[in-house]
């Protein structure tokens, strides 16, 4: 198969940095493959465009790419967030309005499913029966059981074009899409850009992954919804499996909530999933109770598609307004890359799919009056189901043609909660350095000019509620969210997009004036990250400035933290020590500059030159920026960035390629924590105190980063073409999950590097290794002497392996704990060192 934009061993900026690309056909090649093999046009909020950048949805992860592990980490991740079993009738009553006339017309549920086997030695004995009856008309030509919706087997044809690979047992199609996916009489291409619901199908009621208290209880409080005990990972499994058909139909259609159907054997739950939750029905039997299911199907076909859960303020665009689009993008593409030739073409097509551009308003951020805007391919899409969900595009004004930048979200709904627009729009207007302007901002509202129809979730509704299990649900972190988008006038490119040395170091200096500017304000960003600093040239001939943006996490240093779970909603890769470990203290400036240093390293370790060999390096960056535990239900981490900051652990051995970024990087290190030379006893012998004079004076280190810049000679253009490499190993699907809302995924799946492991089995058979339960608890017991001085890190012995304790390759750490060393001319990075700069 041709190579495609799409493809993870693809290098975007190496490509269009070759000039010999200019003249030869692989261009055509490559443009024709990723239009051809990839893409169909989008039908209004349907089929939103496939993201093409290698390093989509702002993720900087270096988790295992296999399905089980994937599964099991959003299990565990959405388990939190969800809610049942309320009683199917009541479910029907809330979120499947139908008027009673309406009702009375439906067929008769009687023995609807009475050829639906009971349990099936496959899955697939249920599925042509389960499908005959759906689509059913009656025997006497009657009204179907849904009208106007087709249901196709799809357990053959996955739908391969998104991050993974899927294939949902059954999806639900209205009629003027089947044409689009029909294979043959019987099978249909799996494609979640145009189902509107899934069911998937397990071949026993014992494969349900949850469970329902006993009838006779008054209140399922102290109740557990999710199945624990021999069958916990393997019920982790199935519901993961839901929930990755959940988010990827949210991800590629516009949206505000969906629906689905579990069935395990002739026992079926109802299901409705939001940006807070999801909300799961008991269990009731097809054979016995055939009505539920029935009317459920009744009803959706007679909602309006904004009940059915679709975004109804995204039109199509004209095809004027799609030539203005593709002509303004392609204008600013030439701008920001400086590119002139037949290499622009690529770039072009990261923002722009042929006959797939859309129109959104957006309120004016002065005269708040609605402004036309043209998207058309997102730069990042959200992998998780619940929580902000951010997607990002470029944006063309439909009246200017100006290009901007617009963000698709879900923000924190409460009183006194900010938008993001109202903070970068009072930071810009104060003199902070380095943010955008806002253009425009505002709630979305399904109905224009009536703030009554804010697009809200509604699973925190029910947090309280008698029937909802309480135990293992994080209930402060179920919370309302309001769908949310921002335009601002910096459309760039990413840091994770730097095109050498001189333009990280310069860019980490320009953030770090966002940052203390915005801290003489009392704000602090609290999420600082490689996408949320944007490279944007604003004219021709200059070089690239860094914004900082994304400030909906932002809070001020003296308030209360709206926001308690940060961790969870910040890029978990860069959060700082003390935030990770959850210190009993607030958040602080110290924590975003650490988290700067972690952007600096992660981008320096990513794509600039130094000597970490491919295994060494994936350990580094799998270890110290991706480690996470569980303790008591909540995610911790940050014990691998202690032991770097400490020992240099991870970064002692790397020589980087440019000698002034080594320099730096070893100074910003030694600012935030100097290498400790004597541990005491049963102690990491972390201590924040211990920083540096410039670490607790971030205008002292501004000025002195200001200062090295204009001394030194860091590299330009010296950005290298480099792969990581996932083996696939059984072993890692043990490993201890990070949480399934914070980005996991750094590229894109090869599917021929990890042939085996992407096409789904049926029943989902675990294929990790398992760990002896004794190795496992002398793990356990090696973590918790290692605590630092947080709670202890435990983790459930389900969840413990030794991918994650065990590095894949030792790493050698000359130490000298009794005094130090003289060091000889070539130091490596995180040595000790006594640099004066």
């Amino acid at each position: 198969m041709s190579q495609t934009l799409l493809d993870p061993d693809f290098d975007f900026l190496a490509f269009v940095n070759d000039e010999s690309q200019a003249s030869t056909n692989s261009l055509d090649d490559l443009i024709l493959a990723t239009l051809e093999d990839h893409d169909t046009p989008s039908v209004g909020m349907y089929n939103v465009p496939l993201t093409l950048i290698e390093n989509s949805s702002e993720v900087f992860g270096h988790s295992p790419k296999v399905f089980n592990a994937r599964y099991v980490r959003l299990g565990e991740e959405t388990a939190r967030f969800t809610l049942g079993p309320i009683s199917p009738r009541d479910f029907l009553e809330t979120f499947c309005r139908c008027p009673a006339d309406v009702l009375n017309e439906m067929p008769s549920p009687k023995n609807a499913f009475e050829f639906v086997p009971r349990t099936g030695k496959a899955e697939s004995d249920i599925y042509e029966p389960l499908i005959e009856a759906l689509n059913d008309t009656g025997s006497d030509g009657s009204s179907p059981r849904c009208p106007g919706f087709t249901f196709l087997n799809t357990s053959e044809h996955p739908d391969t074009r998104g991050v993974y690979t899927l294939k949902p047992d059954v999806l639900c199609y209205a009629h003027e899409h089947v044409a689009r996916v029909r294979v043959n009489d019987s099978h249909s291409r799996a494609d979640m850009g145009f189902a509107t619901f899934f069911i998937e199908i397990k071949r026993e009621p014992l494969q349900d992954f949850f469970q329902d208290p006993p009838a006779h209880w008054r209140s399922s409080r102290d109740a557990r919804l999710l199945k624990v005990g021999d069958t916990k990972r393997e019920s982790l499994q199935y519901f993961g499996q839901n929930i990755a058909y959940a988010t990827e139909l949210c991800a590629r259609q516009f949206r505000h909530c969906c629906f689905s159907i579990s069935l395990s054997g002739c026992w079926a739950r109802l299901m409705r999933w939001d940006r807070s939750g999801l909300v799961v029905t008991r269990t009731f039997d097809l054979h016995h109770e055939p009505e539920i299911l029935c009317e459920f199907l009744w009803r959706y076909a007679h909602m309006s598609e904004a009940e059915r859960g679709m975004d109804l303020s995204v039109e199509v665009a004209s095809e004027a307004e799609e030539i203005k689009f593709r002509d303004s993008i392609r204008e600013h593409v030439a701008l920001q890359l400086e590119l002139h030739d037949r290499r622009l073409e690529p770039a072009v097509l990261e923002h722009y799919q042929p006959k797939a551009v859309s129109a959104i308003c957006i309120p004016d951020a002065n005269t708040r009056e609605p402004r036309r805007y043209l998207v058309s391919r997102p730069l990042t899409a959200p992998l998780s189901v619940v929580g902000r969900a951010p997607r990002t595009y470029w944006a063309v004004d439909a009246e200017t043609g100006q290009v901007a930048s617009l963000k698709d979200t879900w923000r924190f709904h409460a009183d006194g909660a900010e938008q993001e627009g109202t903070i970068i729009d009072y930071l810009a207007r104060s003199g902070v350095a380095n943010v955008p302007a806002v253009l425009s901002h505002g709630d979305v509202l399904s109905i224009p000019d009536n703030p009554d129809s804010r697009q809200l979730t509604r699973t925190q509704e029910f947090v309280t509620a008698r029937w909802a299990c309480d135990l293992g649900v994080d209930q402060p972190s179920i919370v309302r969210y309001s769908h949310y988008r921002l335009v601002h006038s910096v459309a760039g490119y990413g840091l994770q997009r730097l095109r050498g040395t001189n333009e990280l170091l310069t860019a980490g200096y320009h953030a770090l004036q966002a940052m203390c500017d915005a801290f003489a304000l009392k704000r602090l960003h609290r999420n600082v990250h490689p996408a949320s600093i944007v490279l944007f040239r604003e004219k021709a001939n200059v070089d690239r400035r860094a914004f900082l943006v994304d400030w909906d996490l932002s809070g001020g240093i003296d308030g209360p933290n709206q926001r308690t779970r940060t961790p969870h909603d910040a890029m978990w890769q860069f959060v700082s020590i003390g935030i990770l470990l959850r210190l009993p203290r607030p958040h602080r400036i110290q924590d975003d500059m650490e988290s700067l240093l972690y952007v600096m390293l992660y981008c320096s370790l990513r794509w600039l030159g130094h000597t970490a060999e491919q295994e060494q390096l994936l350990v580094q960056l799998t270890e110290m920026f991706d480690f996470a535990s569980r303790y008591r239900h909540e995610i911790q981490g940050g014990d691998h960035k202690v032991m770097n900051a400490i020992q240099r652990k991870y970064t002692n051995g790397v020589q980087f390629t440019d000698p002034a970024l080594h320099k730096w990087l070893n100074k910003l290190m030694d600012l935030h924590h100097p290498v400790q030379t004597q541990m005491s006893e049963g102690s990491f012998g972390y201590n924040e105190s211990a920083s540096g004079k410039l670490w607790s004076n971030p205008e002292k280190l501004a000025a002195r980063w200001r200062r090295f810049l204009d001394e030194e000679s860091p590299g330009r253009n010296d950005r290298v073409a480099r792969t990581i490499v996932h083996e696939v190993r059984d072993i890692q699907e043990n490993a201890t999950p990070h949480p399934a809302t914070i980005p996991s995924q750094e590229q894109r799946v090869s599917k021929k590097r990890v042939a085996g492991c992407l096409e789904e089995d049926e029943g989902d058979e675990d294929r990790g290794a398992s760990v002896d339960t004794s190795e496992r608890k002398t793990k356990r017991r090696k973590l918790e002497r290692r605590t630092c001085g947080a709670p202890s890190n435990t983790v459930d012995d389900d969840h413990l392996g030794s991918r994650t304790w065990e590095p894949l390759q030792k790493l050698s750490i000359p130490r000298n704990n009794n005094k130090r060393t003289k060091r000889s001319p070539e130091y490596t990075c995180g040595s000790e060192h006594g640099d004066k700069t």
